[in-house]
C-alpha cells in the first residue's frame, strides 16, 4: 500500500495571496482533516529545528504560525519545541533572534528536554543502538506535528523528517548524564571519542569555536577533548576544513542509527498521531546547527505533507534528484547521477540509505503517491 504525500507547489498563478505558497498552505491546512491526527484539548509539540546563531535559512515564522493556528482550531494547545542543540538558554536566545517566540508564533517556545537537556525518558530504538533517552516533552505527548526545514547534512546527507525526529528527539544524554544513552550514541558506534590527525591539522581552531559543550582545547597545539564534558555531537569533525578530525562510525551504521533513533521517538505515539511537513525552501548544503547560512543549492520546491516519514523523505529525495543546481552555491556545476539527489552528490554519500533503513524497521513506506496542490 502506498502512502499519500501532498505537494504544494511554490509557483503562483497570479499576484494574489491565495495563489502564493503561504496562501496555498493556509488553505491546505483548512481543508486537511488535521483533527484526525491531533488529540483534542491536549498539548501538542510542533517539533522544529530552531537554527543556530548565524543560520538564518530556517522555516520562516509565518509558516509555523499557520500550523499553530490550525492546531488551535481543533481545539488543542500547541507549543514549538526542539531538544538541546546548544545550551538551552542560548538556544532560546537564538530562537528569539530567528523570530521564534510566543508573540510571533502565538504559541510558547520551549526546550523539549529542559534547561539542562536531561529531562528525558528511556525508549527502545532498535538492535544497533538499543535503548536511548527521548526528550520528555515529546515522549509524553499524545500527538505531534513535525516541521522540517529540508537541507543537507555531512553525515545524514538529507536533513529531512527522519533526521529531525531522530537527532532532534533523542536527548544529548540521559537524565543521569550518560552520553552513551543519548544522541551521541548514533555518532560513536565504533569508539568513544573523535580521532585527530595531527599532520593534517592547521590549527585554525574552528572545531573549538563551534563546540557547544566548550570541551575542546589546544594545549601545546594538541587537540584535546574533555571526555566528561563532550556531548559526542561530532560538530568539530563536520567543520574541520582539512578533514583532520574523524567520528568513529561508518556511513551505513550511522544511517541505521538515525532510523532507529527516529523509531525510538515515534514508537511512543499511537499510530497515525504524527503529521510531517517538509519545507523544501532555502535548502542549504549543511545543517541548521551550523553558525552560517550558505547559498541554497537549488530553487525552492514547495511544501510536502504526509503522515508517513519514510514516504515524505523519499518524495523529497526524488524531487531533489531532478533539480538543477543554483549558480553561486556549493552545488554549482555538480554532475548529475541517475537516482542521486543533489545532497548525495554534494556530500558524496548515498542519502537514500536513510529511508531504506527506516523502511526496513517498519517506520513507513518508500512507496508513495503524490497529490499535487497547485
Amino acid at each position: 500500500m502506498s502512502s499519500t504525500v501532498y505537494h504544494i507547489s511554490p509557483h503562483s498563478k497570479s499576484f494574489t495571496y491565495e495563489n502564493g505558497l503561504q496562501g496555498k498552505f493556509e488553505q491546505f491546512l483548512r481543508d486537511f482533516e488535521i483533527d484526525k491526527y491531533i488529540v483534542k484539548d491536549e498539548t501538542v509539540p510542533l517539533k522544529i529545528h530552531l537554527g543556530g546563531k548565524g543560520a538564518f535559512r530556517t522555516i520562516r515564522p509565518q509558516f509555523v504560525r499557520q500550523v499553530v493556528r490550525a492546531v488551535k482550531s481543533i481545539p488543542a494547545k500547541p507549543f514549538v519545541t526542539d531538544s538541546v542543540r546548544i545550551p538551552a538558554y542560548d538556544y532560546l536566545e537564538v530562537a528569539k533572534e530567528a523570530g521564534y517566540n510566543h508573540l510571533t508564533l502565538d504559541a510558547p517556545v520551549v526546550i523539549a528536554d529542559g534547561m539542562y537537556g536531561k529531562e528525558s525518558l528511556k525508549s527502545r530504538a532498535g538492535e544497533l543502538i538499543g535503548d536511548v533517552y527521548i526528550a520528555s516533552a515529546l515522549h509524553e505527548a499524545k500527538s505531534m506535528v513535525v516541521l522540517t526545514h529540508v537541507k543537507g547534512h555531512i553525515q545524514a546527507v538529507l536533513g529531512g523528517a527522519i533526521k529531525n525526529i531522530s537527532m532532534g528527539g533523542v536527548s544529548n544524554e540521559s537524565h543521569h548524564g550518560d552520553w552513551h544513552e543519548g544522541r551521541g550514541k548514533m555518532h560513536f558506534l565504533m569508539g568513544d571519542i573523535m580521532e585527530w590527525d595531527q599532520e593534517k591539522c592547521i590549527l585554525c581552531y574552528d572545531c573549538m569555536k563551534v563546540c557547544p559543550a566548550e570541551c575542546i582545547t589546544f594545549p601545546n597545539n594538541i587537540y584535546t577533548v574533555d571526555k566528561d564534558k563532550c556531548w559526542r555531537c561530532g560538530r568539530c569533525a563536520r567543520v574541520c576544513p582539512e578533514d583532520a578530525i574523524h567520528v568513529p562510525v561508518t556511513h551505513e551504521k550511522f544511517m541505521k542509527a538515525v532510523a532507529e533513533g527516529a523509531n525510538a521517538v515515534t514508537s511512543t505515539f499511537e499510530p497515525k498521531r504524527i503529521i510531517y511537513i517538509n519545507f523544501l525552501t532555502e535548502m542549504q548544503p549543511e545543517c541548521d546547527c551550523m553558525p552560517i547560512a550558505e547559498n541554497p543549492v537549488a530553487q525552492d520546491q514547495g511544501i510536502l505533507i504526509s503522515d508517513d516519514p519514510v514516504a515524505i523523505d523519499t518524495a523529497t529525495l526524488d524531487i531533489l534528484s531532478e533539480v538543477e543546481s543554483l549558480p553561486g552555491s556549493r552545488a554549482e556545476g555538480i554532475k548529475k547521477k541517475h537516482g542521486w539527489d543533489i545532497f548525495s552528490l554534494l556530500h558524496q554519500k548515498d542519502g537514500r540509505l536513510q529511508v531504506m533503513e527506516a523502511e526496513k524497521i517498519g517506520l513507513g513506506s518508500m512507496n508513495y503517491t503524490i497529490e499535487k496542490v497547485d
